[in-house]
């Protein structure tokens, strides 16, 4: 989604009402999926770039959205991945999104991870930092 609505699309970049059209044509060729995923990669827009390469099942795409997601510590895109994640993926994502201050994102990991021990530490986190901004 653009920040500006008056801002332009990149170049090359499908409009949503085309992308919605790409992602349902079940005649779309994978190499022209992989390279509309690698288009909004290159602009870190992630979520349409997974889009694309699950649609081409494109293992290298899908790995390299993996890699940020546990860069960046985002759980909900990791979960979106389609493909079943081992506890230890999980931990690690929930231990750098609590390293960059993501409570959500970790807490949810370690609810993944089977960790309702940690899931319950970060959600006291999440509820003293709501109980600091209320005052």
């Amino acid at each position: 989604m653009l920040a500006n609505p008056t801002q332009m699309l990149p170049k090359g970049l499908p409009g949503c009402l085309k992308k919605r059209r790409l992602l349902n044509d079940r005649e779309l060729k994978p190499e022209l999926c992989r390279e509309y995923g690698e288009k909004f990669l290159a602009e870190g827009w992630w979520e349409d770039a997974l889009e694309f390469f699950q649609k081409a099942g494109d293992p290298q795409g899908l790995e390299e959205i993996k890699k940020h997601c546990l860069e960046t510590g985002d759980a909900f895109l990791l979960g979106r991945l389609g493909v079943s994640q081992d506890p230890q993926t999980w931990r690690q994502l929930a231990e750098q999104a609590l390293d960059l201050g993501k409570l959500r994102f970790a807490r949810r990991a370690y609810e993944l991870a089977g960790d309702p021990d940690k899931a319950a530490m970060v959600e006291g986190l999440i509820a003293g930092a709501e109980t600091e901004t209320e005052d």
